[in-house]
């Protein structure tokens, strides 16, 4: 009886795991995001969206994709309208409210501004010339919502930049704001802005300054309301099995090796 013992517990445990997790488990989503996610009429897929699915189908659950705008997404999974958001950032004010899985891929945060403002302020190629301009000066535009490391956290919440800022959700828009020169920068996903850049014709106004701004490790957030900590431990467990994804480093300016 001893030695069947051990291959019972390494049955039973993950199972016993996975019957924590919901059968379905209602994700929201807002727009396309390449490279990590794409919406047509027919179908939502991509880099994160096609992992998520697999690794809820492992603890036998199933992904139900739920259209949210993207400012009313993290309220909803505070009240538990919502079980799971993705590509998220930890931060403690999350944690209030939401379990966070391990990390599934790291993100690489860059700055973009137009070619003439990099003229006019050659120091940004620096980023503490860049944060202290950003707080004494610069027009940003970005989703306000978002995390981009705690040196831009604290500009970011300062009240002269918050009434300057420019929040905008759509990346595109960013780009067009900062295209037309009524925003100074922009920040953005250095996988996601190349492809961003690469079906623009205005591409060469634009320069990515050559440093990160923010580099951390990608979360699922679950709502505390609905998911059970067992749950997490369970598609923990098969991140665990699988490995991160590291995206490749991105050119320091536009067009630069």
């Amino acid at each position: 009886m001893r030695l069947w013992w051990p291959l019972f517990c390494c049955w039973f445990v993950p199972a016993a795991f996975a019957a924590e997790c919901p059968a379905t488990l209602r994700m929201a989503y807002n727009a396309s995001w390449l490279p990590y996610v794409e919406v047509t009429d027919e179908t939502v897929k991509g880099r994160d969206i096609d992992l998520i699915r697999q690794l809820l189908s492992q603890v036998s659950s199933r992904l139900q994709l739920q259209f949210v705008p993207e400012k009313r997404a993290m309220q909803m999974l505070q009240q538990g309208q919502v079980d799971m958001l993705f590509a998220a950032s930890y931060t403690p004010q999350r944690a209030e409210f939401a379990w966070f899985s391990d990390a599934y891929r790291k993100e690489y945060n860059v700055v973009l501004i137009h070619q003439q403002t990099l003229a006019l302020y050659p120091e940004l190629r620096q980023r503490e010339a860049f944060l202290a301009l950003a707080q004494r000066k610069l027009i940003g535009t970005y989703n306000l919502a978002g995390f981009y490391g705690d040196s831009f956290e604290q500009i970011k919440q300062q009240p002269a930049v918050k009434q300057r800022s420019l929040a905008v959700y759509e990346p595109e828009r960013r780009l067009d704001l900062v295209a037309g020169r009524r925003a100074d920068f922009t920040i953005a996903d250095s996988e996601a802005v190349k492809l961003d850049l690469a079906a623009r014709s205005d591409a060469a106004q634009f320069a990515v300054l050559p440093f990160f701004l923010n580099e951390a490790d990608i979360h699922l957030m679950l709502s505390k309301v609905t998911v059970s900590q067992r749950c997490v431990m369970a598609l923990n467990q098969q991140l665990t099995a699988r490995g991160k994804m590291t995206p490749a480093t991105v050119p320091s300016a536009l067009g630069s090796d």
